[in-house]
């Protein structure tokens, strides 16, 4: 086993599969960074073997990985619980899910970076991501057309850093983002066609926490 591993960057390796995932997991023991962004063969099967298989594991990149989504789902049983996962970046993923990303609510309780960019099939699961990973700090739905945060009824006391560019948020659910995630430092709204200037303001007056909020230029 490679014992003494812990960071392994297999970006653009187009030539993995699932398989070879199955085979290189079960002797990467101490692994605690992975990188397989853009390895178009694999699926979200191979994601979820690293999880069960790498016990050490706090950062995993698979971004842009292969698009068929498996027909089989996966159950929570077979994983446990892997409070040492702190960063999952999984942008431009057409297999993400709402089913999954509530998944990883009750596997990783520990995040405290989500990277999900990109991925349209999340609607309202992630509102459930947060209230379970109440340590997420950094969390990016840029391009993520029809995520829903109007149901983040809830206080989200340690997310600094929240990225909602070219997404469908509107005044309404900016007035919900600031009143509930009281220690935000930026929150980036690049070409969000339907906040007005007003309900910028309105966040804004409402967020009276000791941190600054310092806000992305806004693109009408």
């Amino acid at each position: 086993k490679c014992r003494r591993l812990q960071h392994l960057d297999l970006q653009n390796a187009d030539f993995l599969n699932d398989q070879h995932v199955v085979q290189l997991s079960s002797f990467l023991g101490d692994l605690v960074f992975i990188n397989l962004s853009c390895c178009h063969k694999l699926t979200k099967s191979a994601f979820f073997t690293l999880a069960k298989n790498c016990p050490s594991l706090s950062e995993i990149k698979m971004e842009k990985i292969g698009g068929k989504i498996v027909g089989n789902s996966v159950s929570l049983a077979e994983f446990g619980v892997h409070p040492q996962l702190k960063s999952l970046y999984l942008g431009n993923n057409s297999w993400l899910s709402d089913e999954i990303i509530t998944m990883f609510a009750s596997i990783f309780p520990n995040l405290q970076l989500l990277d999900l960019n990109s991925c349209n099939r999340i609607f309202e699961g992630i509102c459930h991501v947060l209230r379970r990973c109440c340590k997420i700090r950094h969390l990016n739905l840029a391009d993520c057309s029809k995520v829903k945060l109007l149901g983040m009824n809830f206080v989200v006391p340690k997310l600094e850093v929240l990225d909602l560019s070219n997404t469908d948020v509107d005044d309404e659910t900016l007035y919900v983002i600031s009143k509930n995630c009281c220690g935000l430092l930026q929150l980036l709204l690049e070409q969000c066609n339907h906040v007005t200037e007003k309900g910028v303001k309105r966040a804004r007056k409402l967020h009276t926490t000791k941190r600054p909020w310092i806000s992305s230029s806004l693109v009408f």
